[in-house]
């Protein structure tokens, strides 16, 4: 497992005005402690290029996904073709993100993500973000609004409590939030320096408690 578990205090309204968007997300539209194919936050650019905040199902599902025999419904295909994570360095490339690249990036609020027994934070900043992808996929009349959370190398301090070495990409400054989810940036190149794991010490970590 990659990222698969985070939290997420921040009210929907509070997420929004972080970032000036709009906020569509009622209130109970998601739990703080999230995991895939939960209903999670996301901010993207919308119809008129303006920032919205909207839930979205966390397992991306591609646009040009159809029912199958073999997959019925959608969470089946995710179920067993799990795309909750993206892996940097093959998001460009890999036929279930490519598209969702060029031209719906996205950010992820949290306030911390889990990894073996751990949540990590940062330092002095209670809501962080995530890059993201989402997609919007219509089958017969119901329509998907799916996300995923794009993942890196891990930094040594989440290496030591990840078997694989991963972690999310964290967008912790303005200039990468906006270069992220610029859509006039559709190629890998100009964002190449974002995929780079975040600093050790702009991080915090604290066990987590154990299940009663």
């Amino acid at each position: 497992m990659m990222c698969h578990r985070f939290h997420l205090k921040t009210g929907a309204q509070a997420i929004a005005d972080l970032v000036n968007a709009t906020n569509h997300c009622d209130a109970g539209t998601f739990q703080q402690d999230l995991f895939p194919l939960a209903s999670v936050p996301v901010i993207r650019r919308d119809a008129h290029q303006e920032l919205e905040l909207a839930p979205c199902n966390w397992s991306l599902l591609p646009r040009t996904w159809k029912t199958s025999a073999k997959f019925p419904t959608w969470k089946s295909f995710v179920r067993k073709y799990p795309t909750f994570n993206a892996r940097g360095e093959s998001i460009d490339e890999k036929l279930s993100f490519r598209q969702s690249f060029a031209d719906r990036r996205a950010m992820i609020p949290a306030t911390a993500f889990f990894e073996h027994g751990f949540f990590f934070g940062l330092q002095d900043v209670e809501t962080f973000w995530f890059a993201g992808l989402w997609d919007r996929c219509v089958i017969d009349d119901e329509t998907i609004d799916s996300c995923t959370i794009v993942t890196t190398q891990a930094n040594r301090l989440v290496g030591r409590h990840h078997p694989r070495n991963r972690m999310p990409v964290i967008l912790a400054d303005e200039d990468s939030r906006k270069r992220w989810i610029d859509p006039a940036i559709p190629r890998r190149g100009e964002l190449q320096d974002l995929f780079r794991p975040l600093a050790d010490d702009r991080m915090t970590h604290w066990p987590a408690e154990p299940a009663q």
